[in-house]
């Protein structure tokens, strides 16, 4: 979209951007803040608008977030896909030194939130809390299993889901998953305030994931075998989306039945329960390691169902009619994904019961406040750091602070598309500390806090007044 020939400028609404292209002539860069100042006037906007000045190659945060396609170069791509394949890199079917090309298909089909990976995945599940609403009532049912009878996750329900990590350098800590429903809307908030009171109490990680967005490490560690679904008790057929990029990030989700929900790209599985059969419908874009993951997943769900493969371009009539007929469905066989942009920092305040938000430019881990909350946004990742000061209202609003936050930038996320990660002070994971130029271990141990500094100020002017008697 830009051109290093030439100029352009963004209209954002609250301000307006004129990036100058490398090879733009002299006269159109001496120009173009004249031709945004004649824009203002054309626009009738406000004397006081803002007009920002971008240079190529030295573009801002907050101006690469209007573009969704936007990719930074360097480390940051090489950061995400050493964390998104890590353990699992030598097994995997992609070329490393094509760096842009795993990342693509890492984002568009190996899960969200693919630089969170504290490790593997690979240690066990044990003990599931499941939430689910009372029919009829505004209670909430709490019940605890094991992870084999937790299969498939549903969208009426809530699940806080424990796991330890163990990463290859030895770090170990606990995480806390709570994954929501898209129909759970009780058990949810339920159920995501009893994670965050089981994080604190532990010192864990907790993360919050919403069905049908959940990272990379969740699908991990169901090992390949995670599926969802939306209707508890269906009676029609139901059309699941198969995704994945090695044997244990495979996952299936159900979406609508109806050719509109195809996209060439991928793979998908119609099943028709009255008749005790189901499709495996192959996209022209999908990947051979799709379609047998699809077979392997779908033979271990339902051993005794008769499946059979339809090509895209080759679909019997009876396929199209338990999918409302031939359609218009997304042909493409590319998606869009979200920026990948350096990480951002943010020094989160509430004054007056109002949440105050403020970037903190050029980071370094001095400039985690203990006393507050800091967010850090990664892109799939928004990170809540609460320090050890922070008051229990602020640790208590963290998802409210999340919330705020994606309200105001530019991006088109949500509070439900992004993995929203709490860390408490001192029990950081790698994954948080790599964002830092450089990290100590035990650094706010000597740094008096505010309450340190008040009762020095009180002890010096006891002092004095002492030795004036």
């Amino acid at each position: 979209m830009l051109n290093s020939q030439d100029c352009f400028i963004l209209d954002t609404g609250s301000g307006i951007y004129v990036w100058v292209g490398r090879g733009a002539t002299q006269k159109e860069k001496t120009d173009s803040l004249s031709k945004a100042q004649e824009f203002l006037r054309s626009k009738k906007y406000p004397a006081w608008t803002q007009i920002h000045r971008i240079v190529e190659g030295a573009e801002s945060a907050p101006f690469k977030q209007y573009f969704a396609t936007w990719r930074d170069v360097g480390m940051s791509h090489t950061r995400l896909v050493r964390s998104a394949l890590g353990y699992d890199s030598d097994n995997s079917e992609f070329d490393v030194d094509d760096v842009d090309s795993v990342l693509k298909t890492l984002k568009e089909k190996g899960g969200r939130a693919i630089g969170f990976m504290p490790d593997n995945g690979r240690n066990e599940l044990s003990e599931i809390t499941v939430y689910s609403s009372v029919p009829g009532t505004n209670d909430v049912q709490k019940e605890k299993t094991s992870y084999t009878e937790t299969l498939p996750l549903k969208s009426h329900n809530a699940y806080v889901i424990p796991y330890n990590y163990h990463d290859k350098n030895d770090e170990t800590g606990t995480l806390v998953y709570v994954w929501e429903g898209v129909k759970a809307a009780n058990a949810n908030e339920y159920a995501f305030e009893d994670a965050l009171a089981l994080a604190v109490g532990e010192n864990a990680i907790l993360v919050r994931t919403v069905q049908n967005h959940e990272p990379r490490h969740f699908l991990k560690m169901f090992k390949g075998k995670l599926f969802t679904i939306v209707n508890n008790t269906p009676t029609v057929p139901q059309l699941f989306h198969i995704r994945g990029t090695d044997a244990d990030d495979v996952h299936a989700y159900e979406t609508k039945a109806d050719s509109s929900s195809l996209s060439s790209s991928d793979v998908y599985v119609l099943f028709v329960h009255n008749e005790d059969k189901a499709f495996i419908w192959i996209g022209l874009g999908a990947s051979e390691f799709e379609k047998n993951a699809a077979e392997d997943l779908f033979k271990s769900v339902w051993p005794s169902v008769a499946l059979s493969t339809v090509e895209e371009g080759a679909e019997p009539d009876e396929f199209w009619e338990h999918l409302n007929g031939e359609g218009i469905y997304d042909r493409s066989l590319s998606e869009k994904s979200a920026p990948i942009l350096e990480p951002r920092l943010f020094h989160c305040r509430l004054i007056n019961n109002k949440i105050k938000v403020e970037e903190i430019m050029h980071f370094e881990q001095a400039d985690l406040d203990f006393e507050d909350v800091m967010l850090m946004d990664t892109g799939d990742e928004i990170y809540l750091w609460v320090g050890s000061g922070a008051s229990a209202e602020e640790n208590g609003r963290i998802l409210d602070i999340a919330k705020k936050y994606i309200a105001f930038e530019p991006t088109d996320r949500t509070i439900d598309t992004v993995t929203v990660v709490r860390i408490s002070q001192d029990y950081e994971p790698h994954v948080f500390k790599r964002m830092f130029p450089s990290w100590e271990k035990g650094y706010w141990e000597n740094i008096p806090t505010y309450e340190d500094v008040r009762k020095k100020v009180v002890e010096d002017n006891e002092r004095i007044e002492d030795n004036d008697v």
